[in-house]
């Protein structure tokens, strides 16, 4: 699922400088403060944590990016005793998402769309996964250590969270939590438990869980060989025959449709053998449902909040774009100016080499965008 909060955290570029707390403001978006503290703060939290880091590049990458988040600290020393301060590429880039953050923020209390404590305590888990997730997924791709942090598992959200200040975790959680039940509320259907429970009751047949038999064969030739075989044979015992094959496990209907995105499954009668889909490497898959069921509510709750925040999905992006574009939003002149037209954060002057010890790290790459059409909770 594309989810909004991987929207907001994007590539940037430019050089040295959050680190020194003054008492002014880093920006302010619609008469609403970001503090030069809660950005230090925030900034500090990402540059003390190598497997945040490894995440948030993971991330860009599985959204197609041809280049990592910009380095997080360079040259020069930090604040409060740190040996380093945060590149202006990157400072740039985290304000240009709390920017983004408040923003949806304000797009939230416009619609009186608030959070329970029951709701933060469900986003922390879905946060959780959610980084599990992507650094399982990347981890099976590559094992380059900017992505991996060489893990050849991927590391799990809780490994990724427990590196981190408990406060920028609770506003990581804050957000997440707040822009999924913002895209409930702009979905139609609410984002109350007894409105999702009511989706679901209507939809069940979205949310069974269904049993599967599949097959992977070598070529697309033996693939629709082994399909026309499975007319008049038992398809259990036409895979045996396959290079890989066997029994499923039993999954919900949305897990199933996310594994196979190129076949049609909730569509796939009970006993009838999809045509052959390629799955990369040359190979083709036929997969068989063998059975499906009704599931019970409670087992598949998170796949109705998933598919209820999927249909709001657009309706909020268009929100956020409009008050982005309509909204005043300034930023401190040290991390560059507010362009109003794109909704970009244009980064400062970046000094000359000879002015700057480690030069390299000063590059500026282009500007730092608050919106685009990709997603990552930042």
């Amino acid at each position: 699922m594309k989810r909004l909060v991987v929207l907001l955290l994007l590539l940037a570029g430019g050089l040295a400088a959050a680190a020194i707390l003054v008492p002014t403001n880093a920006a302010v978006v619609n008469g609403t403060a970001i503090s030069q503290e809660t950005l230090n703060s925030d900034v500090s939290a990402i540059a003390g944590s190598s497997e945040y880091q490894c995440y948030l590049n993971s991330q860009t990458a599985l959204q197609g990016a041809q280049q990592t988040l910009p380095p997080v600290t360079g040259a020069g020393n930090g604040q409060s005793g740190q040996n380093t301060s945060a590149t202006t590429e990157f400072t740039a880039t985290y304000l240009d998402t709390e920017v983004g953050h408040q923003l949806v923020y304000q797009v939230a209390a416009h619609r009186g769309v608030s959070v329970t404590s029951a709701q933060l305590a469900d986003a922390r888990v879905a946060y959780e996964n959610e980084i599990s997730s992507v650094m399982t997924t990347v981890a099976q791709q590559t094992q380059n250590p900017t992505l991996t942090c060489g893990s050849p598992t991927g590391l799990t959200g809780g490994a990724v969270l427990s590196t981190l200040p408990a406060s920028f975790v609770d506003e990581q959680v804050q957000f997440f939590a707040t822009s999924t039940a913002l895209e409930e509320d702009l979905s139609g259907v609410g984002a109350s438990q007894a409105d999702l429970r009511t989706y679901f009751d209507d939809h069940r047949a979205d949310f069974d869980t269904a049993c599967w038999d599949y097959a992977v064969y070598q070529s697309e030739s033996a693939a629709n060989a082994a399909l026309q075989q499975a007319q008049h044979t038992p398809f259990s015992e036409v895979l045996k025959q396959a290079a890989q094959g066997g029994p499923g496990r039993c999954l919900p209907l949305p897990v199933l449709a996310s594994n196979f995105s190129s076949i049609k499954v909730s569509d796939l009668a009970v006993g009838t053998v999809s045509f052959p889909t390629s799955v990369g490497n040359g190979d083709y898959l036929l997969l068989q449902l063998t059975s499906r069921a009704p599931s019970e509510y409670s087992a598949v709750k998170q796949y109705v909040e998933q598919a209820v925040q999927q249909k709001g999905s657009s309706k909020t992006q268009a929100a956020f774009t409009a008050l982005e574009r309509h909204s005043s939003i300034t930023i401190d002149p040290r991390y560059g100016t507010w362009v109003e037209g794109v909704a970009q954060v244009s980064l400062p002057f970046t000094p000359q080499k000879s002015d700057v010890p480690n030069a390299d790290a000063n590059a500026v790459s282009g500007l730092a965008s608050s919106a685009s059409s990709g997603s990552a909770s930042g």
